[in-house]
């Protein structure tokens, strides 16, 4: 014989809409320096269907610099990236294509002189 009803009780639930974020455009970009020499930039812009392009790169007081430049869309994520810093060559990996120029005189030789001792 029981003596005792057991009522499960479920905690009443908030029905929500999905939000649904709408693709707007958008601009934005800066520039800055240090005034030794150095300076970075990025600039981009969206036109509200998902397409994206930018920029973005620096120079340092050596004389080598980067830019960069791409573009995401229903084509993916594709760079093309101009540069003279040492080590680098000219070649396509995946959707990046680098365009290699002769790296300052300055920043080669800093990489050939003797590293000083730590004290």
């Amino acid at each position: 014989m029981r003596m005792f009803h057991t009522v499960e009780s479920q905690s009443p639930q908030l029905i929500t809409a999905p939000v649904i974020e709408l693709q707007r455009p958008y601009n934005f970009g800066f520039e800055f320096g240090d005034g030794l020499g150095m300076s970075q930039y990025r600039h981009e812009t969206a036109d509200g269907t998902g397409s994206v392009k930018g920029s973005y790169g620096y120079l340092d007081p050596l004389g080598v610099f980067r830019n960069v430049d791409y573009i995401a869309g229903t084509d993916g994520f594709k760079t093309i990236i101009r540069s003279n810093e040492p080590g680098l060559s000219n070649h396509v990996a995946a959707d990046a294509t680098y365009i290699v120029r002769p790296a300052p005189l300055a920043a080669t030789a800093q990489g050939l002189r003797k590293a000083a001792p730590l004290k």
